[in-house]
């Protein structure tokens, strides 16, 4: 079975790098002897030791490159030079690019070989996404309904073949318990206050005793020790802050020691979920667990869904963060509580309105996040079925009878039936505004394919996909309100 060999590019930061393990387990376990090649950058090298079996790890100074160019293109073609000197000699059969960056798709054509993915065209000067990529980004138009995480993503973009394992449930330490809290993300639409942290800290001190570990940057201590000047003396020995104490291996160590990390949507979060290590995700903003959870079976997430969630990174400030108060500490505390007492969480704190508490399991298609306490709605409903549509492009098996229970209204099932009859007639017809954005992925979809098409899509693949997804897509509603 074994061909020419495989290069991966990932030049994104760590937790991307960390939501490409799947796909770079499907490879290493759909043929082990195939030499397998990443393209990652620098800074996260020393996650080459603790992810998936790689043969070689090439190293690029992203940040180095990008000032480079700027300063001194001539010296930045050199290093690119050097690099592509580097793949020709490999001799690569097989290029999985899951970035768009113009570099990405730079490298990726230097490379040689067929590439999946981001598929450069024109030099490498435009790119073509798989028709199975093309429709997450047709999701993407449509946030809330989006149901396929980052990790499933890359991870079908190789072909199934024989089914690789899924992760295991997080295993249960013993000792006194030891929960590390990452306090920062990337952006402040996504961190939870400082002073809800703080508080969730003095609750776990004073519940169950745990030792507290403040995990981060150098630049992040400042929050860690603020954090700890707002607890009484006798539980800031409780307390030990790790930021900008640590590198990326130092860290992986610590977070196998842990029993629980509790962070926002971070990259310490992916990793400490792909170690082994159960987690608890308090998502708001922009984040959503269906996207960017922890990849595994077991994990949690608090998430924050008010009527404008998910909202994006860009733009100004919002002048009205109401979801950074629509996660209780005390709700978070009782659910690590559940989880250290090895109990299924049950009675927590009452959650506002629009807050829901998430567990994560696997279907055929990956990762999937269900609500606990409460019945899937009709948005989640929606959702399923576009992840329905998505396993039947991909020729993934689905079960005849799935385990959703959907807490559907009078309107809900009206909204159902009229969803239906516009898909039967094979448009938006009979769907006013806000049914008909349910169908604005199936409308990008097709807009994306009829651009690739243009450049260079066979059309009669690109139609047959666009069927399928349809049929998927209707078929699922169809069997849930002929069910309900």
């Amino acid at each position: 079975m074994t061909e020419g060999k495989v290069l991966v590019v990932q030049l994104a930061r760590l937790g991307d790098l960390v939501q490409t393990w799947p796909l770079l387990r499907r490879l290493r376990h759909q043929d082990p002897a195939r030499p397998l090649d990443l393209l990652g950058d620098r800074t996260l090298a020393a996650l080459v030791d603790v992810g998936p079996d790689l043969d070689h790890f090439w190293e690029v100074d992203m940040s180095g490159l990008s000032s480079l160019w700027q300063r001194d293109p001539a010296g930045a073609y050199d290093r690119v030079q050097h690099l592509a000197e580097g793949f020709r000699k490999r001799n690569y059969d097989l290029v999985y690019n899951l970035n768009f960056s113009r570099v990405a798709l730079l490298f990726s054509y230097l490379a040689g070989g067929d590439v999946r993915g981001y598929r450069p065209v024109k030099g490498g000067r435009e790119f073509l996404r798989e028709p199975w990529l093309a429709l997450v980004y047709a999701l993407v138009h449509a946030r809330k309904i989006n149901r396929v995480h980052l990790s499933d993503v890359f991870r079908h973009l190789a072909p199934a073949g024989e089914q690789e394992p899924f992760p295991g449930a997080p295993v249960a330490k013993k000792g006194e318990p030891i929960i590390a809290l990452q306090v920062a993300t990337r952006h402040p639409k996504r961190t939870w206050p400082l002073k809800a942290f703080t508080r969730l800290a003095g609750l776990l001190i004073k519940r169950l005793g745990a030792q507290i570990w403040l995990v981060g940057t150098r630049a992040e201590a400042s929050l860690g020790e603020a954090l700890r000047e707002g607890l009484s003396p006798a539980q800031r020995e409780q307390v030990i802050n790790l930021q900008g104490k640590t590198d990326l291996g130092e860290l992986t160590a610590r977070l196998r020691e842990c029993h629980l990390l509790i962070s926002g949507d971070t990259g310490t979060l992916h990793l400490a979920a792909a170690l082994g290590t159960r987690t608890v995700g308090i998502f708001l903003g922009p984040a959503s667990c269906f996207e960017t959870g922890p990849y595994g079976e077991g994990h949690y997430v608090l998430q924050a869904e008010p009527p404008c969630h998910p909202c994006t990174e860009a733009g100004a400030a919002c002048p009205e963060p109401v979801c950074r108060a629509m996660i209780p500490p005390e709700a978070v505390a009782d659910l690590a509580a559940f989880l250290g007492a090895g109990r299924e969480p049950a009675g927590l704190t009452p959650l506002p309105a629009g807050t829901r508490l998430y567990h994560s399991a696997f279907d055929p298609l990956g990762v999937t996040y269900s609500p606990l306490g409460t019945g899937h709605r009709f948005i989640d409903l929606l959702g399923l079925a576009y992840r329905r549509a998505g396993a039947r492009l991909l020729g993934l098996a689905w079960p005849t009878s799935e385990p959703y229970c959907f807490a559907l209204c009078e309107d809900d099932g009206q909204n159902l039936e009229r969803l239906c009859a516009a898909l039967k007639n094979g448009g938006r017809s009979g769907t006013s505004p806000p049914l008909a954005s349910f169908l604005t992925p199936l409308e990008a979809y097709r807009e994306e394919l009829r651009k690739q098409k243009i450049l260079g899509r066979d059309a009669v693949e690109a139609e047959a996909c666009l069927q399928t997804v349809e049929q998927g897509f209707r078929q699922g509603l169809e069997e849930w309100r002929a069910a309900g």
